[in-house]
């Protein structure tokens, strides 16, 4: 991937990277996580989509496009190559300073503008990426290293063609759904944290003993609350999508 001027905006695969636990890290801690954090990128993509598109380092994270004519099913190769680069990173001795990658992927209008990347997945794969889902699903999971965060329509196209990606099938993925009202976001989306993910445990909306219980088989979908958002302000999911169990998922660490 490279630079370049404006990209026209049509369809494309967007990706968002984040390295988790960057800011409890020494100077030189960060610094080394950032050469991690690249050298893992690097690797994923000039070997599972080269010349794919271009990508926008931020640090501790980045953002990518992909050229209109790469389709999400180079997505898997890419992040089993991540993950298989995050075992190399991680050796078994290493515990406090383990790296683990927050990935969020979404597909539709993107391109480049003046000042960085714009569009719609661009925004929506920022927003999954931040929601706090995949942080939750991480601190569920000691043992695992990435945590995969799908768009609908992405995990659609998984589901499409089940038996074309063996190392992230679609059955592996657990449904939510984000809700952030302060940026007048909600979505649909799919989590992977490297295993079957269990179901969610639920919280009554009232903190109390007598809430809402997911509904038998696991199948119910959690709803993701963006920190300071309201429970009242989503009460009109419920009857869009029936069935969902609302409550407020547990903070994340600061």
């Amino acid at each position: 991937m490279g630079s370049g001027g404006l990209m026209t905006r049509t369809n494309r695969l967007c990706v968002a990277v984040d390295l988790e636990g960057y800011g409890r890290r020494s100077h030189t801690g960060q610094e080394r996580a950032q050469d991690v954090r690249r050298t893992l990128l690097d690797g994923a993509w000039l070997t599972g989509a080269p010349g794919a598109g271009e990508r926008q380092p931020n640090g501790d994270g980045e953002g990518a496009v992909a050229d209109e004519r790469v389709g999400i099913c180079v997505l898997p190769r890419f992040l089993a190559l991540l993950r298989e680069g995050l075992r190399r990173a991680n050796p078994e001795d290493r515990v406090v300073t383990r790296y683990r990658l927050r990935v969020a992927a979404d597909h539709g209008p993107a391109g480049r503008a003046r000042n960085g990347f714009a569009g719609d997945a661009v925004v929506r794969a920022s927003r999954l990426l931040d929601s706090g889902i995949a942080r939750r699903a991480l601190d569920a999971r000691p043992g695992s290293d990435l945590a995969v965060v799908l768009s609908e329509p992405v995990h659609a196209a998984l589901r499409a063609s089940p038996h074309a990606y063996p190392a992230f099938p679609a059955a592996e993925f657990a449904p939510v759904h984000v809700v952030d009202p302060a940026k007048a976001f909600a979505a649909s989306a799919w989590v992977h944290v490297g295993a079957p993910v269990p179901a969610a445990r639920q919280q009554p909306v009232d903190g109390g003993a007598g809430g809402a219980e997911p509904s038998p088989g696991g199948d119910a979908m959690r709803v993701e609350v963006a920190d300071g958002g309201q429970v009242g302000a989503i009460v009109q999911i419920r009857e869009l999508h029936g069935g969902l169990v609302l409550g407020r998922a547990a903070e994340a660490p600061r």
